[in-house]
């Protein structure tokens, strides 16, 4: 018999243990889990919580006061007028009143558009330091968007915008349809209206799914606008690009998060909502007064710190989530430049190179193979 031993196959040594990926900070550097695009942006204020939610409070705080002051501030001045107006001048005033108020209401919504915009870029940056092991306090944060703010407060606005219009040409379809049905009268009327709302209904309905379509496709460019320093029509057409072949990621990702911010809003500010009321309630137990002449200091003590307490909680939920919300763009803008960019290979050569000492270049870089957009802010 021949030996045994003949025929083994031959040893080569063992093969070499298999390493996880490194992770530097905030990920791990390699395609990430759908597990992992959900819970990341929950890491994300939780880890640098100090810069990220002193900078949404500021903002948040900024904006309600320039809501106050504008929108109070007018419509305090248009019911002074009013007092004092004569007959002969009251529907002169009225009017003017009125569109004073509705344009201070949509200066205020410049106002919170360029706030959505400058928290964007903050927690774009945040994020992308927090890949590579980073922790930037707010005032690094606020320095690095410098010369991307307007860029990001355009984006924001057009998004806005669009939303808005598509709204407005739906609402005009369908009062073309309605009106003339309800003016005119007659045994058809009913039916015309009834048309109306369904077509109403149908063409609300698509354009849903066509909003969410075009808001999926276009939720990383505020991530490219900041990281890859593109003006407003060269990231959204990145973005685009980036979501190709990846949509239901990209949107089912960021909608979890979206919803899972809701529920926790709601579970929370039911019990905040019910102690408001029932302290107003027991403040106020026939009714809030008219007037507050008559009304005893403990009352009003009780009413004024249990509202206080009630805009505070909304302002801290607020930046909570609005933190949360744009980090889940974030995570999703490197997860898929990882998978179709191999970004995860540049950002661990990166922290390579800064371990050893090495010159370091932008690791977030728009790369060589991509069409490369021409500079600029639009």
């Amino acid at each position: 018999m021949s030996d045994p031993a003949a025929w083994q196959p031959p040893q080569y040594g063992a093969a070499p243990a298999w390493t996880p990926p490194p992770k530097p900070g905030l990920i791990p550097l390699r395609p990430l889990t759908f597990g992992q695009l959900l819970g990341t942006p929950f890491q994300v204020l939780r880890r640098n919580a100090g810069a990220l939610f002193g900078s949404a409070i500021l903002i948040q705080v900024v904006v309600l006061l320039g809501t106050l002051l504008i929108v109070g501030g007018v419509t305090g001045l248009f019911l002074y007028r009013l007092s004092r107006a004569t007959d002969a001048d009251r529907d002169a005033i009225t009017a003017g009143g009125v569109a004073a108020v509705i344009l201070a209401a949509l200066v205020t919504v410049a106002l919170s558009v360029i706030a959505s915009g400058f928290l964007q870029g903050i927690v774009v940056i945040d994020v992308a330091n927090g890949v590579l092991g980073h922790k930037p306090r707010a005032g690094q944060l606020w320095r690095a968007t410098r010369g991307r703010r307007w860029a990001l407060v355009g984006f924001v606005f057009l998004v806005g915008a669009g939303f808005v219009v598509g709204i407005a040409v739906l609402g005009g379809i369908v009062a073309a349809i309605v009106i003339p049905g309800a003016v005119n009268g007659g045994s058809g009327a009913g039916a015309l209206i009834a048309v109306g709302v369904i077509v109403g209904i149908l063409l609300f309905l698509g354009f849903l799914v066509l909003w969410a379509w075009v808001w999926a496709k276009t939720s990383l460019a505020a991530s490219a606008i900041m990281l890859e320093r593109l003006g407003v029509r060269a990231g959204i057409a990145r973005s685009w690009r980036l979501a190709r072949g990846g949509f239901w990621r990209v949107f089912g990702a960021q909608l979890l998060v979206i919803v899972i911010c809701s529920v926790a809003t709601q579970v929370v500010s039911t019990p905040i909502s019910l102690v408001f009321q029932f302290a107003v309630g027991a403040a106020f137990p026939t009714g809030t007064p008219s007037s507050l002449t008559g009304v005893d200091t403990t009352s009003l003590t009780i009413a004024a710190v249990s509202y206080g307490a009630l805009l505070l909680f909304t302002l801290v939920i607020g930046a909570v989530t609005s933190v949360i919300q744009a980090a889940a763009g974030v995570v999703v803008y490197v997860d898929q430049r990882m998978r179709r960019e191999g970004l995860d290979l540049t950002l661990t050569r990166f922290v390579e190179d800064r371990q050893a000492g090495r010159p370091l270049g932008d690791p977030f870089a728009t790369p060589q193979f991509a069409p490369q957009p021409a500079p600029g802010t639009w």
